[in-house]
């Protein structure tokens, strides 16, 4: 049986202004990434990156450059273009088997600079 389920992730960020870093991860995640809802602080300044990627293989699954404002993102993975391909406009949620990062830069010193809730369907 199929469930939806929600990790929160807390980023904190050092440094000096609109150039601190930070980065955190998720434990193992298994199943389907659904979306991602990304949590800023108040005081985050609209430098903020913030980027989401498999820890283990590498690879962007979310990036969202310059922002500071509260969204929801349901990232999505783009077809492969093939000759042998009969679908060329699907798009399918990204396969999960492993730990997350979530790094965050360009932005303040910030405990929770951004909090990143995850929903994904484990199943």
């Amino acid at each position: 049986m199929s469930e939806i389920c929600t990790v929160k992730v807390k980023v904190t960020t050092t440094g000096d202004d609109a150039a601190a870093v930070g980065s955190a991860q998720t434990e193992a995640l298994h199943g389907f990434l659904l979306d991602v809802f990304l949590d800023y602080h108040a005081s985050a300044p609209n430098t903020t990156d913030v980027t989401l990627a498999y820890t283990e293989r590498g690879g962007n699954i979310l990036a969202v450059a310059n922002n500071a404002t509260d969204g929801l993102y349901a990232p999505r993975q783009k077809p492969v273009d093939n000759a042998n391909s009969a679908i060329t406009n699907a798009h399918d949620r990204f396969p999960l088997n492993q730990p997350l990062t979530i790094s965050v830069a360009g932005s303040d010193a910030l405990t929770a600079c951004v909090t990143a809730h995850i929903r994904y369907l484990r199943g």
